[in-house]
């Protein structure tokens, strides 16, 4: 009895067991459910205890872009191996239906890299908009490349939610991700992307730079009004990379305040510190309505931009001068209004040219004087000397005024002390400082000649100061700049010389007025009787090409109003020669050459 109870289990062991085997799934049993396109078959083999099996079967779902058997593959996400895991999500990306998108957003969340990016690549090419937010959530993925897809991947969807985490991201310290964000921005658009594209276009890497450039192109239209505005940054890469926005989308500016920018922009990116006339010239013709903006770009941080329209504002001149007092009431830094405040005091005050000159230079953000230096510069002296020969002093604006002023300082060493005192004793001698004012008058000329342009006006106002020194070197000075808004002022007040009777031969107005070489003032300096520069200026208009050498003059007598005669040396073809000149005043009271100059020199 128990032998044939035994041999009955055994019997139905194997018939279990065979049953087991008959039921049993194999890879071929996949390759052929697929191959006859049996979905079932292969949901149900996604169950399977063999890894091989329900990874096979994942596959050739996806590969019959199943859609079916979507909530079976996303079942998977939980499988206890990630090889299955990854096929499942790589599955789903092959099916690609709008289906895949709520297990693909899930999908983002999983452990395995791999498959956080093959669910963010389709979820952009699904244009999926809910996966926005998720999307964004993983640009901050642990894995550089996972951000880089995911940046991507918006930028396909390309809706404007996605602008502000993109651009936030143009601030992160992966080159590929500000690359990718750069890239998508392009595509998102709005406000957002916008203005992170400008803040790009100063990126570090000229990759993100260019990028930048190419999305704001890419939005068009909408993005001009920011790049137009954008041509004030600071940054000069910023202005650099907004002046190809505009060109590329033939939105530069022909006119108005954009086009005064515009003009600032690139005199400023041009890698030259050099005052550009052209620019100056074009800023200053539009005159009256370009004040304002001139005023505005006056106040900048950035020299280049600061001194062009400074220029420009020097040019329009007198008429801008009230709206330039009230800017720099009103916008001028502490220190820059109180110096300006001060202007009544200077050399040459009161002239609009002061008050137009110093408003704009208290327009400078920068503004910045030294206290100990203005006072003293103030005291003159050996005090001032010391301060404007040391190799750290930059005759800015905020020291030319005190630098005109030197050019009056007429400091003298006290007189010698007696050997002996009233009772016949030796004295005890003090060191004396034998410092002359005239070291500082020079150096004050070197300083002011080396400040160029940035000094004429308020040197041109000094030409009217009633100190005589100040006056004579103001015009110095000038005439050695050969500035010709001072030629005007200087002729004014040369002429005022002349008519009260002067001698002015070797006045400095005179020979400034030469200088400046100019025809509309040979008039009045022809009532002035010739020194000896101007006997050599005159013999050279008349022997072009050929080249004086000296004046010497040869006069007996010191009458002022009597004939004056110069002896020229010159060079003609290698060969030295000499003549006489003889100038008299005529009828009219011109001093020119009699007898007249020959046509050509004498054999």
């Amino acid at each position: 009895m128990k032998s044939m109870r035994s041999t009955l289990c055994t019997a139905l062991t194997l018939v279990l067991m065979i049953g087991l085997v008959g039921c049993s799934r194999t890879i071929d049993d996949v390759a052929r459910w697929k191959a006859k396109g049996n979905i079932e078959k292969l949901i149900s083999a996604l169950a399977d205890p063999k890894v091989e099996v329900r990874t096979a079967a994942t596959q050739a779902l996806g590969e019959l872009k199943a859609e079916p058997a979507v909530d079976a593959i996303a079942a998977l996400f939980s499988d206890g191996v990630e090889a299955v895991r990854l096929e499942a999500v790589t599955a789903l990306a092959a099916i690609g239906s709008e289906s895949t998108i709520t297990p693909m957003i899930a999908a983002l969340k999983l452990d395995n890299p791999d498959a956080r990016k093959v669910a963010a690549i389709a979820l952009g090419q699904l244009k999926a908009p809910s996966a926005v937010e998720p999307l964004a959530e993983i640009l901050s993925d642990p894995e550089e490349a996972v951000q880089c897809i995911a940046a991507a991947s918006l930028g396909q969807i390309g809706e404007a939610g996605a602008s502000p985490p993109l651009a936030a991201k143009l601030k992160s310290s992966s080159e590929p991700l500000r690359l990718a964000c750069a890239q998508a921005l392009g595509k998102t658009g709005g406000e957002a992307a916008v203005k992170g594209l400008i803040g790009a276009m100063a990126d570090r890497q000229g990759s993100v730079r260019e990028a930048a450039v190419q999305s704001l192109m890419e939005i068009g239209e909408p993005s001009v009004p920011l790049t137009l505005a954008a041509l004030k940054e600071e940054d000069a890469k910023i202005r650099a990379g907004s002046m190809l926005v505009l060109k590329g989308l033939n939105a530069t500016p022909t006119k108005g305040s954009d086009w005064i920018w515009l003009l600032l922009a690139r005199v400023s990116t041009d890698n030259k510190d050099d005052i550009h006339g052209g620019t100056v010239q074009k800023l200053a013709k539009v005159g009256e309505e370009a004040v304002d903006t001139l005023l505005e770009a006056a106040a900048h941080n950035v020299s280049d931009i600061r001194e062009h329209a400074f220029s420009a504002l020097e040019i329009i001149g007198k008429s801008c001068t009230a709206k330039a007092m009230e800017a720099a009431a009103s916008n001028g830094s502490p220190a820059g209004a109180a110096w300006f405040k001060a202007r009544s005091s200077w050399s040459g005050a009161p002239a609009w040219r002061i008050d137009l000159w110093a408003a704009l230079a208290a327009l400078n953000p920068q503004f910045d004087s030294d206290p100990a230096k203005v006072s003293s510069l103030q005291a003159q002296a050996r005090a001032a000397f010391n301060v404007v020969v040391a190799p750290d002093f930059k005759p800015t604006r905020e020291y030319i005024p005190l630098l005109i002023d030197l050019l009056g300082d007429q400091t003298t060493p006290p007189p010698e002390q007696p050997d002996v005192d009233e009772f016949g004793m030796p004295v005890i001698k003090k060191r004396i400082d034998r410092f002359r004012g005239e070291a500082n008058q020079q150096m004050a000329k070197e300083k002011l000649l080396a400040a160029g342009s940035q000094a004429a006006f308020p040197l041109i106002a000094a030409l009217e100061d009633s100190n005589g020194l100040i006056a004579g070197n103001a015009a110095s000075i000038l005439g050695e700049l050969g500035d010709k808004r001072a030629l005007k002022p200087l002729m004014r007040v040369l002429g005022r010389k002349i008519e009260a009777g002067e001698q002015l031969s070797n006045s400095p107005f005179y020979n400034a007025l030469q200088n400046m070489d100019d025809p509309s003032a040979e008039s009045l300096l022809l009532k002035v009787r010739p020194n000896s520069d101007r006997a050599m200026r005159v013999f050279e208009r008349q022997y072009a090409g050929v080249r004086p050498m000296s004046a010497e003059n040869r006069d007996s007598h010191n009458d002022y109003d009597q004939p004056t005669v110069y002896r020229i040396g010159y060079i003609d073809n290698g060969g030295v020669g000499e003549m006489i000149i003889i100038f008299a005043k005529d009828e009219l009271g011109d001093w020119k050459p009699a007898p007249p100059l020959p046509d050509q020199l004498p054999k």
